[in-house]
């Protein structure tokens, strides 16, 4: 080993290698203190997220739900629709039909 990295002897040059080190330690700590931080509010963040996209999954499914009942709802009023206009056909064919035999009975009696 050479004489000056022998125990108890430093070089001058090592000084600032150790005090850059320790420097770096003291930095890792503090970095290692705002990484926990940091990754502390990154995981409120990610359960709000999280929580966020529960909710909205359950008001789709609310909302899909919602939707097949409306859905549901206009198909019976078309149906309805159509059966009303079915109805309104046959009453004015019932009418045209009753308005032929009563001008028959009409004709009948100016004979």
């Amino acid at each position: 080993m050479p004489a000056d990295r022998q125990a108890g002897s430093l070089r001058s040059d090592t000084i600032p290698i150790l005090m850059k080190k320790t420097k770096d330690n003291d930095q890792m700590a503090l970095a290692g203190t705002a990484e926990a931080e940091i990754l502390g509010k990154l995981s409120e963040r990610v359960e709000k997220a999280i929580g966020t996209i529960q909710e909205l999954r359950r008001e789709r499914e609310q909302l899909r739900k919602k939707i097949e009942e409306l859905e549901a709802q206009v198909r019976s009023q078309d149906e309805l629709g159509e059966e009303h206009e079915r109805f309104r056909k046959e009453r004015d064919e019932i009418r045209d039909r009753i308005e032929g035999i009563l001008e028959s009975l009409e004709a009948l009696e100016t004979e």
